[in-house]
């Protein structure tokens, strides 16, 4: 376990430094973006517990099972609708933009590989992976804040100015709110498609998403 939550975090830590440490601008970046992200996110830790699997005879993964009920299915749902409700909907939602471009097609096929690379696999890492080990090691809340941490520090590289004290500080205020609310959902409930939602309507909202299928 503690191998297991080392390695994790320093695919994680990896992950960050790889991003601020090169330069930030054009196709290149994005190149690099894509191959840091499947390497140190998903390629490493499926390696590792590939091994964790064979050196434990296949036995089931650590992730414990909540006790199923009724209230336990439509809680999470209820969180969703609020949720929603008071990012887009409620006086204190943020306007939405406008799309230009004209090609459908295109557009759903990006919002499609950005949901695959950007919700469900940060998601499976820090959450999933990375934060039900250090739940283990660290307790609940240590560990959401540290994956909360960890995984708001990496946008510093895509959504930074260059002024670092105040990129850290502006991504963590941020990011990291939201870091210990999808954290705290997942310790919760220990439903997936909980957080992959609420992660991929972050990037996509529904009104961005109308707007591509009837602009």
């Amino acid at each position: 376990m503690v191998v297991q939550s080392i390695v994790l975090l320093l695919s994680g830590v990896l992950f960050t430094v790889s991003l601020i440490t090169i330069d930030q601008q054009g196709l290149h970046f994005q190149l690099y973006y894509l191959a840091f992200k499947l390497t140190t996110l998903l390629f490493i830790p499926l390696i590792l517990l590939l091994i964790y699997r064979e050196i434990t005879g296949g036995q089931q993964d650590m992730i414990s099972k909540k006790p199923r009920s009724r209230g336990y299915v439509i809680a999470p749902l209820i969180v969703i609708v609020v949720w929603c409700y008071l990012k887009f909907y409620s006086p204190i939602a943020q306007p939405e933009g406008a799309i230009t471009a004209t090609d459908t097609t295109e557009l759903l096929l990006l919002v499609l590989i950005g949901f695959m690379i950007n919700s469900v696999l940060e998601e499976v890492f820090y959450r999933v992976w990375l934060q039900t080990r250090l739940e283990t090691l660290l307790g609940r809340w240590p560990a959401i804040l540290l994956v909360s941490i960890l995984w708001s520090i990496w946008h510093v590289a895509i959504q930074g100015n260059g002024q670092w004290d105040m990129d850290v500080a502006t991504v963590i205020a941020n990011h990291g709110v939201t870091g210990l609310f999808l954290g705290y959902l997942w310790a919760r409930y220990r439903k997936i498609w909980v957080i992959i939602l609420i992660h991929g309507l972050m990037n996509a909202s529904p009104y961005f998403l109308w707007q591509i299928l009837f602009h």
